[in-house]
């Protein structure tokens, strides 16, 4: 009986595997055909058919198209399609031949393996189907799942043809954001790990995804969804009324992000928080914190906290200009590799009583200093949609890295300042400008190019354009001519080496900032040192190696420069409108290079023993960079090299959006602040964010 058990089995194995071999052989994908054979050897030739691998998702309806549309969703982006037998494919790998956004041929893959869409937001459950979230992208997917389901995250798994798996993704928590890196986020509780496909979607107005550098420093309005105790996706739930700022406060005398120790009192009762505890301090009691101090043992986050909200905490363990440097808010100190880390946290009206007076002179017109405090809130609630520091928890550093805050003491006139303008913001296409600023202009500004080459379009606020409000300007363009052009033309004109040249060496009475020190500059370098100018020439390469461009035939390349050796050339060779430098040529016996953008620019011209005489006859030590790259050059040569040079130039700082002495002066004429505003960020828009 036992034998004939055993035949029975085998018998009934042998068929199981005989039907699954057929089965198997049933599923293969037919034979090729022989005019698909030759398209496809077609598109192997044609180099402009790209070849990939994807997965087919989703057709017309299915991803919310009308089947006219004839469109199909894949995990490469969406298509049109030439053939119906992509439908064929739905949820199977492929081969895909495409040209540009046209399908044109799919090959299923015959040996097909799971496909893992992860971290999906699924926003609907109905009875056979979910809508699902791809890249931005909506699609229906024939699942039946339970109806709580709804608005959750979701792996979906498919395999060859068929969805094999759904899993959703219920286990959230939700916290202060304190810090974000590309591999974890801090909470105020805890620091969790982030998984390698993390999404971000924004669940208010506009379902939309985002990116972690959209997350909120500083704000609690998102649910951090959990798989095996990692953070895979974050839910922004809804608009935050951004009203607190977070600022790195560094060490010494602005000397970088960390301190070695931190000294801290304050001038009322404080209270000192480290994980669970908590410790009061007296009026006046010094507290010295390091990275051995007790109250790291458990966490790495001292939290200080004054007892009234108008009290202030002073670090008397760094320099400022100022004699005592103290800050409203609170304080948080994080002990790091680095060291400590310290973190103001106030509210944003405050943070800019401490930042105008340290970027604008308190005696400075009224409607200026409203001018001021309305960059300085612009630049900064942009750093809060997007922090600056995300890493470290910050929005901002208190250095010119950002923009200056508390390095002189609040005044009544800047404070002022700030309430008349409580809230107002520049924006542009209803996003924060980058209100960018500069000290004093030669006359004209410039754009964006100034800096890397780039399309100045993308910011249209920040223009090229003559400091001088009338629309009409006499100009000397020539050395013998005076003309009357149009602000527009006017700004082209200065491209031109003699216009602008004869625009710089030339007294311009009519231009607001006509009577500033800085308005014009002399810098004279007697004797170039080479090796100097070399060892700059190499230090902006490595900062910016396509930028520092390094001669080789008739082309000039980005490679690491090597030695210049006897100078036999100095030029500029290319102008920005607005007349800036944009190129300088540098010939040497041993290499010649072509340097782009100003800084660069002005880096590598400044000797850094030379002073800068201005134009009321003052001295400036300048040991870093040049006053700006509006200048004309003249090179003194020697038979055939050059031992020196002299540079006739004006204004001081970059030349990109606001001059601060130009709205001083303009305040003086009469102009209002917004007038300034919209002059200088031409085509922004003023706007209330609480």
């Amino acid at each position: 009986m036992e034998k004939g058990l055993r035949m029975w089995v085998k018998a009934v194995l042998i068929i199981a595997g005989l039907m699954l071999l057929c089965f198997l052989v049933g599923r293969r994908e037919p034979k090729m055909d022989a005019e698909k054979e030759a398209r496809i050897r077609q598109y192997e030739e044609d180099e402009t058919v790209e070849k990939i691998e994807t997965v087919l998702l989703a057709y017309g309806e299915m991803f919310l198209k009308e089947e006219e549309d004839a469109q199909i969703l894949t995990t490469s982006g969406i298509y049109t399609y030439e053939t119906e037998e992509v439908k064929e494919a739905l949820y199977r790998q492929v081969t895909a031949y495409v040209r540009g956004d046209t399908l044109l041929e799919v090959v299923t893959k015959e040996d097909q393996s799971e496909t893992l869409l992860s971290n999906l937001w699924v926003s609907e459950v109905e009875n056979d189907r979910i809508l699902c979230f791809l890249s931005g992208d909506r699609f229906y997917l024939p699942v039946q799942v339970e109806k709580e389901n709804r608005e959750q995250v979701a792996d979906i798994v498919l395999f060859d043809g068929g969805i094999k798996e759904c899993r959703f993704k219920t286990e959230k928590i939700s916290g202060k954001l304190l810090g974000v890196s590309a591999d974890k986020i801090r909470l105020s509780e805890k620091e969790l790990e982030l998984t390698e496909n993390v999404k971000v979607y924004r669940l208010y107005g506009d379902f939309k995804e985002m990116t972690l550098q959209d997350l909120k420093i500083g704000y609690e309005n998102v649910d951090y969804v959990l798989e095996k105790g990692k953070v895979c996706a974050c839910l922004i739930t809804s608009e935050e009324n951004m009203e607190t700022i977070r600022v790195l406060i560094q060490s010494g005398n602005y000397g970088g992000n960390y301190h070695d120790a931190v000294t801290v009192t304050a001038d009322c009762d404080y209270t000192l928080q480290y994980g669970d505890e908590t410790e009061q301090h007296k009026k006046g009691e010094e507290i010295r914190l390091t990275g051995d101090s007790e109250y790291y043992q458990k966490e790495d986050r001292v939290c200080l906290t004054m007892a009234v909200n108008s009290g202030r905490v002073t670090l008397t363990s760094i320099e400022r200009s100022r004699e005592r440097t103290d800050y409203r808010g609170a304080l948080e100190i994080i002990k790091t590799e680095d060291g400590l880390a310290v973190i103001n946290e106030l509210l944003l009206e405050e943070y800019l009583y401490g930042v105008v007076p340290s970027e604008m002179p308190a005696n400075y017109p009224e409607e200026s200093l409203k001018v001021q405090a309305v960059c300085a809130r612009t630049y900064a609630y942009g750093n809060m949609q997007k922090a600056g520091l995300p890493e470290l928890g910050a929005h901002v550093d208190d250095s010119t890295a950002f923009q200056v805050y508390g390095n002189i003491e609040e005044r009544a006139e800047t404070t002022a300042a700030v309430k008349a303008t409580k809230g107002q913001i520049l924006t542009y296409e209803e996003m924060p400008i980058n209100a960018y600023y500069y000290s004093t202009s030669c006359g004209f500004g410039t754009d964006l190019r100034a800096w890397n080459g780039s399309d100045a379009e993308t910011e249209p606020y920040l223009q090229a354009k003559a400091i001088k409000p009338e629309p009409e300007i006499e100009i000397e363009i020539e050395t013998e001519t005076e003309a009357e052009l149009t602000s527009a033309e006017a700004v082209r004109s200065m491209q031109e080496e003699e216009d602008f040249a004869a625009f710089i060496q030339k007294d311009q009475p009519d231009f607001p900032e006509s009577e500033e020190a800085w308005f014009r500059w002399r810098y004279e370098v007697e004797k170039v040192d080479v090796e100097e100018m070399e060892r700059r020439l190499l230090e902006r390469y490595l900062a910016q190696p396509g930028f520092v461009l390094t001669k080789k035939g008739d082309d000039y390349i980005s490679q690491q420069p090597k030695k210049i050796g006897t100078l036999k050339g100095l030029q500029v060779v290319r102008r920005n409108t607005g007349g800036n430098v944009a190129e300088l040529l540098i010939e040497g016996e041993k290499g010649t290079y072509l340097v782009q953008t100003e800084y660069n620019i002005r880096y590598l011209l400044n000797n850094g023993t030379y002073p800068v005489i201005r134009m009321d006859g003052t001295e400036s030590v300048s040991t870093v960079l040049l006053p700006s790259s509006f200048f004309v050059l003249e090179a003194r040569m020697d038979d055939d090299t050059v031992t020196g040079y002299a540079l006739t130039g004006g204004g001081y700082g970059h030349g990109i959006g606001m001059s601060q002495n130009g709205a001083k002066n303009m305040a003086l004429q009469g102009m209002t602040a917004k007038e300034i505003l919209l002059f200088f960020y031409e085509g922004s828009e003023m706007e209330t964010i609480y």
